[in-house]
């Protein structure tokens, strides 16, 4: 992909001077018309639209003078307002929020490939429960269903939990069945710097999801339709069955099956910067779309050398068929559907490029990608492509080929080479740089190895792997298709294993968050911008200057000297994670969940948010109780980042040591901790002779910061509530309480409230949980006593942040950014 794009952009800037300039503006236009809609806190009716358009075309059409401004006028109307209807459109296609919990029956058909993943075995289990993940398409409803049907032909994704072998044997891409199912409207965790869940369902035109509920129905199967999902899941029938290494890999790069992958590789790829060879995007189209264009000029050669003439259509158009082939075959994921776009365009530029140059072909790439995917900038994905193939257009149309005279040689091939080698440097060197910041702002690090390790595997991917692959799928019924399977089997293991030398050598995936704000992003910006302009330009390099903060983020000038206390309770559902954060301590009190599935709070929704704010370590973790919806996500942050000291009750402190292998303390009632500017006062439990296990062996800590009182009290139930009420008369109100047990009715008794008189309480709960909290005699109770009420299940993560110089805390919630679906639900706060 990135040789095509230097490529062309260096044959095409003579042609540049010819495209119309107002095209490339109508395109622009267009298209940021269609991201303005979409980055509304709200979808405005039709008529706020059409109103303005009316009045300021009729305007423009009334003054002579401003008649040129109708194109450009038009061109962002019709970007608005196809944006405002898609997006209203999208809003609309989702389960009703009262339908939310509610069975159906329900006629679907399996439109992905099954994923299976090891659920967490009930004790007495002698086989390992596994949950097929999968996406449906509905048929139509079955009578027994309790309410009115998803529309027909709306996608689903569903789990069915702790499948058996029969089931696993049975439900594959193409089946139909009749399934009960339980769907809840599309939702998910709302946190800073965190993976938008919500927001990647609606871009997916996900209607809901939901699980299989076998005991209400007996599942039963129809039958296998013959259809593309059918043939990737022959396909990887046909992959798993060829004694080829690595036939995880092989599935993951030609059918976008990433479910089959170790963790330990994907560890891996992405601290050597090379996460993106398995993930399909821009590259694998790119590096397709050049397999068959080069089979497509080898074609055309030898039609020339029949019949007298010479044709570059026959390339073009098998590699615009390969292309879009080999996006079907991966499932089309969003990713692929972009890429797709932009190479169609790229192919068609070339095709074309004595009329068409970079600029407008990228507009018009732009203008393409969200017309079909209005919300696509929403994703990091489409930033990465935008931006890496911006760079290699600007990098690029400063390099003039010149036409050589008749007294000039045709180059030799070791010069050729040579050249190449040095294009495909400059090239890598180019993207490098330019996705830097983005690395940053999307995943919180960056790789130093990524340049020299992307330098051998992007081409021995391009050059070896991917093309025998496809030799291999298309040659899949015959021994010469095993045989080059197996030949890229085995170079994908020789890959891996160069990766891992490399990572043993090199400096893998660095940490880092973004302390340097907006502005900040922005001057950063402007000089990787400046580093992209032609050599020799007055002040290019004065582009390092502005790229030293985001570089080295830990230098004195980057951290805050204002005294502050941020208190964040994060959005992790039906659990608990509070991280506690000041200019000296970084602390963080619960893991959050671990879910039958494997998904994991501490990995998913933790470890995001302490890199993001820029804290790549913690000074102390503690874990109230050994519940898996409070320490399960323990593991997975372990294994993200620096924990600190690790603070526990009871036995669970040494096993959790053991587990970890580090040491660790305990808390028990009457013991004061200083930990930097934090001051730590332990209330429960009473005795280190205790599990640790139960609700009622919670750490109850009392936090003191400059006169600021928070109260963390885990899961205790009102017994224990009572017996702090008579151990600490006269306590002091606390200016903020995380509620106990997510505001479970045995607890927060009214012994606690008037004994803490909190001023604001949290409420950590899953959303419509079938826990059912916080309950509503809780919630009243609380309100009652005047605090204010705040629920992440509505809101989000909570930040409250207290500066030293303010009493009032700054209150922060997650839900109150600027996304139009986050509007659509209820509002945050509870008074």
């Amino acid at each position: 992909m990135q040789w095509l794009v230097g490529q062309w952009a260096v044959g095409a800037r003579t042609a540049e001077g010819r495209n119309p300039l107002s095209l490339t503006l109508l395109l622009w236009s267009y298209a940021l018309a269609i991201a303005a809609v979409g980055c509304l806190p709200r979808i405005p009716p039709p008529i706020f639209l059409a109103a303005p358009a009316a009045a300021l075309l009729c305007c423009a059409l009334l003054l002579p003078s401003h008649r040129r401004l109708v194109p450009l006028l038009l061109a962002v109307f019709a970007g608005a307002g196809w944006g405002n209807w898609h997006n209203r459109q999208a809003l609309e296609e989702r389960l009703p929020l009262s339908d939310h919990g509610a069975d159906f029956l329900l006629q679907l058909e399996v439109v992905s490939l099954p994923e299976s993943r090891i659920s967490a075995p009930h004790g007495g289990d002698f086989e390992v429960p596994v949950n097929l993940r999968f996406s449906a398409r509905v048929l139509g409803q079955l009578e027994g269903g309790e309410l009115s049907s998803p529309p027909q032909g709306q996608l689903l994704d569903l789990t069915w939990y702790r499948a058996d072998a029969d089931i696993r044997r049975q439900l594959r891409a193409g089946s139909r069945w009749n399934l009960p199912v339980r769907l809840k409207r599309p939702r998910g965790s709302v946190n800073p710097h965190g993976f938008d869940y919500e927001g990647w369902l609606l871009r997916r035109g996900v209607y809901a999801t939901g699980y299989v509920r076998p005991g209400d129905h007996a599942p039963q199967f129809l039958d296998n339709f013959k259809g593309l999902p059918a043939m990737r899941h022959w396909l990887r029938d046909r992959l798993v069955e060829q004694p080829a290494r690595r036939p995880e890999l092989l599935r993951a790069l030609l059918l976008g099956d990433r479910g089959g992958l170790e963790s330990d590789d994907r560890r891996l790829l992405r601290e050597t910067g090379t996460a993106h060879l398995l993930a399909i995007s821009g590259l694998h189209v790119g590096m397709v779309a050049g397999f068959f264009l080069l089979i497509g000029n080898l074609l055309g050669r030898l039609i020339g050398a029949v019949t007298g003439t010479s044709s570059f259509a026959p390339a073009v158009f098998l590699a615009l068929a390969g292309s879009l082939g080999y996006t079907l075959l991966a499932g089309a994921p969003l990713s692929a559907q972009r890429a797709l776009a932009m190479t169609w365009v790229l192919l068609l530029a070339w095709q074309w490029r004595r009329r068409i140059g970079p600029g407008l072909a990228y507009s018009l790439a732009l203008a393409l990608v969200l017309t079909l995917q209005p919300l696509a900038f929403f994703g990091a994905g489409f930033w990465l492509s935008f931006i890496a193939v911006g760079a290699l257009l600007l990098a690029f149309s400063h390099r003039v080929r010149l036409r050589r005279g008749a007294e000039d040689t045709e180059p030799g091939y070791a010069r050729r080479i040579v050249r190449g080698f040095a294009g495909l440097l400059f090239s890598q060197w180019v993207v490098t740089l330019a996705l830097l910041l983005p690395s940053l702002v999307f995943f919180s690090g960056f790789s130093l190895a990524g340049m020299s390790m992307n330098l051998v595997a992007i081409p021995w991917l391009g050059l070896l792997i991917l093309p025998m692959l496809l030799l291999g799928t298309l040659l899949i019924w015959t021994p010469m298709g095993g045989w080059f399977i197996g030949f890229a089997g085995w170079q994908l293991d020789l890959l891996m294993e160069f990766l891992e030398q490399g990572r043993a050598l090199l400096p893998a995936w660095q940490t880092a968050g973004l302390p340097i704000g907006e502005g900040g992003l922005l001057l950063a910006a402007l000089g990787v911008l400046l580093l992209l302009l032609p050599a020799g330009l007055p002040g290019r390099r004065l582009g390092w200057l502005f790229l030293l903060p985001p570089l080295l983020p830990f230098l004195p000038l980057a951290s805050s000297k204002e005294e502050f206390l941020q208190v964040t309770a994060l959005d992790v559902g039906q659990g608990l994670a509070v991280v506690l954060r000041t200019p000296q301590q970084r602390l963080l009190y619960d893991a959050g969940p671990l879910s039958g599935s494997g998904w994991s709070a501490g990995s998913q929704i933790i470890a995001p948010y302490l890199l993001g704010e820029g804290m790549p370590a913690l000074d102390g973790v503690v874990i109230s109780h050994g519940d898996r919806d409070h320490a399960g996500g323990l593991p997975g942050l372990a294994e993200s980042l620096p924990l600190g000291r690790l603070v526990a009750p009871g036995r669970l402190a040494d096993r959790l040591g053991e587990q970890l292998g580090r040491d660790t303390g305990t808390c028990i009632a009457g013991l004061r901790e200083q930990l930097g500017d934090l001051e730590f006062q332990w209330l429960w439990p009473d005795t280190r002779n205790l599990s640790g296990e139960d609700n009622d062996h919670s750490c109850v800590a009392l936090v003191r910061w400059r006169g600021i009182r928070i109260l963390l009290a885990g899961d205790i139930s009102s017994g224990v509530e009572r017996q702090l009420y008579r151990r600490h008369p006269g306590f002091a109100p606390v200016d903020l309480l995380i509620a106990p047990h997510h505001g479970s009715r045995s607890s927060s008794s009214r012994a606690l409230i008037d004994w803490a008189r909190p001023r604001r309480v949290v409420f950590s709960a899953g959303f419509r949980h079938h826990f059912g909290h916080p309950h509503p005699e809780v919630v009243d109770r609380y309100r009652d006593s005047g605090a204010e009420l705040f629920n992440t299940a509505e809101s989000g993560a909570v930040a409250f942040t207290w500066q030293a110089a303010l009493g009032e805390p700054r209150i922060d919630l997650a839900r109150a950014a600027q996304r139009f679906w986050y509007a659509a639900e209820s509002v945050g706060k509870k008074d």
